[in-house]
This record gives C-alpha cells, structure tokens and sequence, in this order.
C-alpha cells in the first residue's frame, strides 16, 4: 500500500519526514512516498510526484498554522481524494483543532497528533491492507513499542520551532507544473486501462457484462445449437437473418424470432462492447472496431 505524504513549510516537511521514517515500522506492508527526498537524482520533481499521486492509496497530509491556506496541499488533497473509491485522506494538525480548519480540508476526517487519534488513523491504515493486515493485538502491541519514538521526534521540532527557507517554498508555478504532468498521466492511463485499473464499482460492473456474456453465449451455441443449425438452413436462414444482415447484426425486426436465447447474447455482446468502448479499456486484443449497428 503506498502512502502519500503532503507537506508545505519547513516545520510541516520535518513532521512529514518523522512519519515517514516511523511508518513503516508500525506497517511493513506500508510504502511512504515523501518529497524531495523520495525523488531519484535526475528525475524532474513534478513528473516525479504526479505518479506518486496517481498510484497512492492514501495521503497524510501535515497541516501547520503556516500552511491552512496552502494551494500545494489543496490540490494533492483534491488528487488523491478523488482517483479511486477507496482512497484515504488522513489530514494530521499539528498544535491545531477542528476549528482551526476552513476550505476543502474540513471535508475529510483529520487526526490531531495525540496518542489516540494517532492510532484511530494508524487503524484506518491497517483496515486498508485488507489481507495484508496485522492482527488487532499485534497493531496494539507494535503501536505501544513504536508510538514513543514518533512522539518524542515531533514534540523535539515543536520545541525547536521552524524557520522556513525559500529553497523550501513550493510555488504556484510548481502546482502548475505538477497539474500538467498528472493531467497527462491520467490521460495516458485512461487509454491504456486494462481490468486491473479499473475502480471498484467499473470492475464490477465489468465482471457482470462478462459473465453475462458468456453465458448468453453457451445458452446459444450450446443449449441451442441444435435449434440454431436448423434455423441456419438455406431453407430457414432468411426467417432470422436479412440477406444483408449477419449473425451479430441480423437486421430483422425480431431478433429472438423463434430462437429464444440469440436476443439475450445479442444484448450482452453489445453492452459489453459499449462498456469497453466508452470506459476506453485496452482489452489486451487486436479487436478494436467494436459492434457496428449501422
């Protein structure tokens, strides 16, 4: 599971960098990405986060009083929340309430850095591992050894306070840049989709158009078959199939006449095309031309 990690300021990119470190040793299953330090030498940055952002499950976002209005964490927010269903936006304050929150960020659950909350997230995390998860005494357990380490590191910078550099200010410009290369990222996942991309909701919606499908297809050239040869006579064809027409497109007003189940198998071929076609799925075949009803 990879975990986003958003910051913007000095003190905000310190908290970043401790929950980075801490992270994985409460969930091994667990990936973080943090920048910069995360990003390979050579690589430009904002290409860089934009397919971290797009492949992320979750996203802690380290929220200050210097950084509420912040538009980099807004817009990696906004990213992350809305690439697929399951997705978590996990805001932590930092010396900040409830209260203190205005704007897109009051949408999401947020956890105040304290022991507790600290754990209801990290429970959150865990849930999201699905059959990668820790047992829930070996989390509490694997907590209570960690959580004093991550404490201490965040109370030392709260005592240490910040002094932001301007190297370490994120531009507008820099948002741009990083809008650009996720919009083209996106892009190109959209028209190279394959089932394994797709969300929760379309997968499903996917395995149904299949699995209707093919079992239209067994009722027809199964089931059926012996009823089909007959109607595919010189003798009988024309009944079913226009002399302009084929199996796929009979163009007959009736398209069940006498051949109960080809109605059914037509239907389910051409839902499953249309789904392909508009959800712009690379079904792994040469096929491309789709059903034409023309």
């Amino acid at each position: 599971m990879k975990v986003f990690i958003s910051w913007s300021g000095e003190q905000s990119r310190l908290f970043g960098e401790a929950i980075r470190d801490w992270l994985p040793a409460v969930l091994q299953k667990i990936r973080p990405y943090f920048t910069p330090a995360d990003i390979e030498k050579g690589n430009r940055w904002s290409t860089d986060i934009a397919k971290e952002l797009d492949s992320a499950s979750a996203g802690i976002f380290c929220l200050t009083r210097d950084n509420l209005e912040s538009q980099w964490l807004m817009f990696e927010a906004g990213a992350i929340s809305k690439k697929v269903d399951k997705t978590l936006v996990c805001p932590i304050l930092f010396n900040l309430s409830n209260s203190d929150l205005k704007g897109p960020l009051t949408q999401f659950q947020t956890t105040e850095f304290n022991k507790n909350e600290i754990k209801k997230l990290i429970n959150s995390l865990n849930r999201g591992l699905d059959t990668e998860k820790l047992e829930e005494k070996v989390l509490h357990d694997v907590f209570e050894m960690w959580w004093p380490r991550l404490e201490e590191k965040i109370t030392s910078i709260l005592e240490k306070g910040h002094h932001p550099h301007e190297a370490e200010l994120r531009t507008d410009r820099d948002i741009l840049e990083e809008i650009l290369s996720l919009s083209r990222i996106m892009g190109r996942n959209v028209k190279n989709l394959k089932f394994g991309e797709l969300s929760n909701s379309k997968q499903i919606q996917l395995n149904k158009l299949i699995s209707d499908f093919l079992i239209s297809f067994r009722l027809v050239f199964e089931d059926d078959w012996q009823h089909t040869k007959s109607c595919l006579t010189k003798e009988w064809v024309h009944l079913y199939i226009d002399e302009s027409g084929t199996f796929l497109n009979p163009r007959v007003t009736d398209e069940s006449n006498n051949w109960s189940n080809r109605g059914g198998f037509l239907d389910s071929y051409r839902c499953l095309l249309e789904f392909i076609a508009v959800n712009k799925i690379n079904i792994g075949t040469d096929y491309s031309d789709g059903f034409n009803t023309d």
